[in-house]
């Protein structure tokens, strides 16, 4: 039988111990929870910017609710950046592609639905998960953009789970 250890594991084991990334043994921090009310007005392709985040956060979660109200509806989940700074799209379907938001989400997992955000960006500052090689050191706003309108009117809420990627 095999033992196999995480990067992680491996590095605290080593001779000398080998330094594991600092936001490793960080605290979970949250960026608030974005809370919006859609109705069935809210159209395909409208922008729903839901919280903002650090170009250096290390994404653990990104959790999606909605109330039994919305009885249909999708959205892509992905990364703007900030009116202030133009407000283009980075990555439009970075966390998720064609969302079903319907029949009452309770805290469902998003980050990695659309396969773009995938696994082994969990231990990436965002920058790195968007493929940019330095830190822009700027917010992006986790906004979501309507596929299928929504079939009745509710609240819909975004929140993102992070640890600091650095200075």
């Amino acid at each position: 039988m095999a033992d196999i250890d995480s990067t992680l594991i491996s590095n605290r084991a080593a001779t000398p111990r080998v330094a594991n990334e600092p936001y490793n043994d960080a605290k979970i921090k949250t960026s608030g929870v974005g809370i919006v009310e859609v109705s069935t007005s809210t159209d395909a392709a409208d922008e729903i910017r839901f919280v903002r985040v650090r170009s250096n956060a290390v994404i653990k979660n990104v959790l999606v609710s909605s109330d039994a109200a919305i009885t249909s509806g999708a959205m892509d989940l992905g990364i703007y950046r900030t009116d202030d700074d133009g407000g283009a799209v980075v990555d439009a379907d970075l966390f998720a592609s064609a969302l079903a938001v319907g029949a009452g989400l309770t805290l469902s997992e998003a980050a990695h639905e659309s396969g773009v955000y995938g696994i082994d960006a969990r231990d990436k500052p965002l920058w790195e998960a968007l493929g940019l090689s330095a830190d822009p050191q700027i917010w992006y706003d986790v906004t979501g953009v309507v596929t299928t309108e929504m079939g009745a009117a509710g609240t819909l809420c975004v929140e993102v789970n992070y640890v600091d990627g650095g200075a």
